[in-house]
């Protein structure tokens, strides 16, 4: 089977821009206070490597960072981004580009940053574990690193093959596989007695269901890991593990660098 990808992340993250609501804008702002506290992004320098649709950057720049620098790979994520930063009047605290993580460069260009965040990105570097080093270094002595990472091990290989077999398919085809998640979606709601109809409601990080399947139906390259590889890997270089969630397909991870 081909790995030929056909799927921007950039692209369904500027489908979602075009209708996102306050309220879930401030989902996202809410779910950034809970895991690091207000008083901890106030005055804080904070990179967003591979800033999407650039909900949590408009965020963080909305809770007074200091300096806020982010890129992204993907030309359309990068675009969306400068639309939240052109609604702030262009900041000059504000820095928006497209870059690699893997561009080991820029990474050495960018300074040190209290935060260092990066949500559900690594993992489809194509590299995820070049990714994370390049990621941890600039955080600062004492700074936080925050980052999602898939962690569906068991179910790996077939979830790779979807994800080809969606990238093969054509438009139409790409469309008939989306209800399908959606019924899945659907019967999970029911299992736990939740109101079915709101099965498209609002996530933590702010993007409604149906663009998150599409997110992940199309997410090539993929990978995943366990939190014991993550904290097997990120641990040795200094950083302590403050907070983990696995609820969710992916594991989000606080660490914190030793200062």
């Amino acid at each position: 089977m081909a790995d030929s990808i056909t799927f921007s992340f950039g692209e369904n993250w500027s489908a979602y821009k075009k209708q996102v609501t306050q309220a879930q804008i401030d989902t996202s702002l809410k779910d950034l206070e809970n895991w690091l506290g207000t008083e901890n992004i106030k005055g804080k320098s904070i990179l967003d490597i591979g800033c999407g649709s650039g909900v949590h950057s408009f965020n963080f720049y909305r809770l007074g960072a200091s300096e806020l620098v982010s890129f992204d790979y993907d030309i359309h994520s990068v675009n969306t981004t400068i639309e939240f930063w052109k609604e702030m009047n262009e900041p000059a605290n504000w820095r928006v580009f497209q870059g690699s993580v893997l561009d080991e460069k820029l990474i050495s260009e960018l300074g040190q940053f209290d935060i260092v965040y990066s949500w559900g990105v690594l993992h489809h570097t194509g590299s995820m574990w070049e990714a994370i080093r390049n990621a941890m270094k600039p955080v600062a002595p004492g700074g936080k690193f925050w980052i999602a990472i898939y962690q569906g091990v068991d179910t790996y290989e077939r979830d790779l093959t979807l994800k080809k077999r969606y990238n093969q398919a054509s438009w139409l085809g790409k469309k008939r596989m989306v209800p399908y998640r959606v019924l899945r979606k659907i019967k999970t709601q029911l299992s736990r007695r939740e109101n079915p109809f709101a099965w498209n409601k609002k996530n933590e990080r702010g993007m409604d269901v149906y663009h998150d399947i599409i997110d992940w139906l199309g997410g090539l390259p993929y990978e995943v890991a366990s939190v014991d590889q993550i904290k097997a890997f990120c641990e040795p270089e200094g950083f302590r593990l403050l907070k983990v969630d696995t609820t969710e397909g992916c594991a989000v991870y606080l660490f914190e660098k030793a200062a």
